[in-house]
């Protein structure tokens, strides 16, 4: 068997569904099977969001094998306290080793091939820790931003090759083997085309029957709609670069020059709202003169609306969210225009 790790919000867990479409192309001798035992367990200070949970069935009908299947209702319970008790997200979200450790306790062995593979002997020392804070301080400065920025863009074709070479989303794994949530496919050159049919073919969306989003729908698709992810709340850690340091202006200015009339529609959380309008200039923006709108009611299990609104968009910015980037990759505009913050990140551009 094969079994391919989930956790996270929708974006993560279609980007692990993708994986396991592409495992399961290749591995069709033995079942591959879903673990998603994370979404079962309590959230913890230092655990990642869970959101709403697993998505994936409520919304797009996904179900598949899931490795829970395999274990009676006793088993399972002990497995769940074995892996909250590791408090793996103290340890840089390591669950994998404890995971599998918990499987082999109850029965089913496998091969962590995750990159995380061992449970660590002891923490790393206060030099190293020291030079990998400093390291991360720097490029999260204006210069150092801008120096990482154009490296990456000048040497983006060899990252890419790099990557590429070390991780193969398509290969024949050996049996038994924890593997997945790579987070591949969002990134150039993995081949996620390969399976872009399959892909399409899973993630369609219920039909929209509130009018507030048909309102919206409808002038999405009568205009040349530019959708603009500024999700900010949860995912400030990840993202501020893009506010600091010009991202979403520069994204701007080229819609600007290329698209006759764009119309930019804001999708970010009813709290952002007001700090969006109060800061038009970070995004490039003259509220008074462009033709600008802002969606911020789907919440809670129809955030996912958000998502689909973005994929009718002519055109997309967004940051380093998949939320977001499956917004871009799902618009079907054969001419589309798709900005992202970074040159690895499957989009048209980068900015």
């Amino acid at each position: 068997m094969r079994v391919v790790h989930m956790d996270s919000g929708l974006g993560n867990q279609m980007l692990d569904y993708a994986e396991y479409l592409a495992i399961c192309s290749q591995n069709k001798d033995e079942e591959c099977y879903l673990e998603n035992l994370i979404y079962e367990l309590p959230q913890k200070d230092g655990m990642f969001s869970m959101w709403n949970g697993y998505e994936l069935e409520r919304i797009f009908g996904i179900n598949p094998p899931n490795i829970k299947e395999r274990f009676d209702a006793k088993a399972w319970e002990r497995i769940l306290q074995k892996v909250e008790s590791s408090e793996f997200w103290k340890e840089n979200w390591n669950y994998a080793p404890y995971i599998t450790k918990a499987f082999e306790e109850e029965g089913i062995h496998l091969k962590n091939l995750r990159k995380k593979a061992e449970i660590p002997s002891q923490a790393p020392s206060s030099f190293k820790r020291k030079i990998r804070l400093w390291i991360t301080h720097f490029f999260q400065t204006r210069i150092g931003y801008h120096i990482k920025r154009h490296m990456r863009k000048l040497l983006a074709h060899r990252l890419i090759k790099k990557a590429n070479d070390g991780y193969d989303v398509f290969r024949r794994y050996p049996s038994d083997v924890y593997i997945g949530h790579s987070f591949a496919f969002k990134y150039k050159g993995f081949g996620i085309e390969r399976i872009d049919a399959l892909v399409r073919e899973a993630f369609v969306f219920p039909i929209i029957e509130d009018e507030k989003n048909k309102e919206m729908m409808r002038l999405i698709q009568g205009c040349n709609a530019v959708s603009i992810h500024a999700r900010r709340s949860d995912l400030l850690f990840l993202n501020g670069h893009c506010y600091k340091f010009g991202f979403f202006r520069r994204s701007v200015n080229y819609i600007k020059k290329h698209v006759t009339n764009p119309v930019f529609i804001f999708f970010t959380d009813e709290k952002s709202v007001g700090w969006c309008e109060e800061n038009e200039k970070i995004f490039g923006l003259n509220f008074k003169k462009d033709k600008v709108y802002f969606v911020d009611w789907n919440k809670g299990e129809d955030s996912f609306r958000d998502m689909q609104l973005m994929a009718e968009c002519k055109h997309n910015i967004f940051t380093e969210s998949t939320f977001g980037f499956w917004g871009a990759y799902l618009n079907r505009n054969p001419n589309k225009i798709t900005c992202a913050p970074d040159p690895m990140i499957l989009a048209t551009h980068s900015f």
